[in-house]
Parts: C-alpha cells; sequence; structure tokens
C-alpha cells in the first residue's frame, strides 16, 4: 500500500512538473513570436529619394559563382524606382534579377571580398540595373549577400 501512494505521489509530481515546463515553454513562444510582429523600418526608406520613388524586391538570387567549383552565393536585394508603374516595374524588376544572376556567375570570391569588394559588386550591380532599366532604377540596395 505504501508503494501505492509512493507511485501516486511521484505520479503527481511530474505531472506537475510537465505542466509548468509546457507553459514556460508556450510563453517563450508567443514571446518570440510577438518581437517578431513588430514592424521594423527599412534601412533606406524610399523618402529619400523623392516623393514618387518606390522600393521594389528582386526575388533572391542563388547560383554558384564562377571559381572554384562549389562556392554558392545567395543575394537579396531591392531596387528604388520612381518612373515605372507597377507593372512596369515588376518586368524591370525581373530583368535586372536575371541580369544580376548572370554577372554573379562571371565572378569569384576574392572579387567580393571585404568592404572594398562588396563596395565594387554594389556599384557593379547598380550600373548594370541603370542600363536595363534605360536609367529607370535610382538605386539597387544590396540587403544580404551571403557567400557559401
Amino acid at each position: 500500500m505504501q508503494w501505492v501512494a509512493v507511485v501516486l505521489v511521484l505520479t503527481a509530481v511530474s505531472m506537475g512538473a510537465g505542466v509548468l515546463s509546457g507553459l514556460h515553454l508556450l510563453s517563450s513562444f508567443q514571446r518570440i513570436a510577438d518581437s517578431k510582429k513588430e514592424v521594423k523600418e527599412p534601412a533606406v526608406s524610399p523618402a529619400a529619394f523623392g516623393p514618387n520613388a518606390r522600393l521594389h524586391k528582386v526575388s533572391p538570387i542563388v547560383t554558384n559563382l564562377a571559381s572554384p567549383p562549389g562556392v554558392w552565393v545567395r543575394l537579396e536585394a531591392s531596387v528604388v524606382t520612381d518612373q515605372l508603374n507597377a507593372e512596369e516595374a515588376s518586368v524591370v524588376v525581373a530583368k535586372i534579377g536575371e541580369d544580376a544572376l548572370a554577372y554573379l556567375r562571371t565572378i569569384s570570391p576574392e572579387q567580393i571580398e571585404g568592404a572594398r569588394g562588396l563596395q565594387y559588386l554594389r556599384e557593379d550591380l547598380n550600373e548594370r540595373a541603370a542600363i536595363r532599366s534605360g536609367g529607370k532604377v535610382r538605386e539597387l540596395i544590396i540587403e544580404t549577400l551571403v557567400v557559401q
């Protein structure tokens, strides 16, 4: 009879511990979800470019670099336009994404290494975007660049 009582007490204690840990995990997950719901201000505001400027996101680009084999790059970028409507902008943004993909396939990791390499990449992509859009793209903003 004593063993049954001991087993029941231990079962109740373990159930209580399980409930408390589950509530703690639930509150932690809700805190994390609430913090991610906060709206972040963009690093560069299109308002800095003028009242008609619009920010258009380029779909993420993932490709391999020219050399060495097995090195991949992921680029996420946005373009700022002020002379295009939504339909024209989506076509231009898609063309810029294709052009950036073709360009990234021709470079090596050494060319984009460090601050100077990133600046050269940014300038080259801006120049290509301006040429591809006929000067209607004000700037290409590199949001993330991961080389693996």
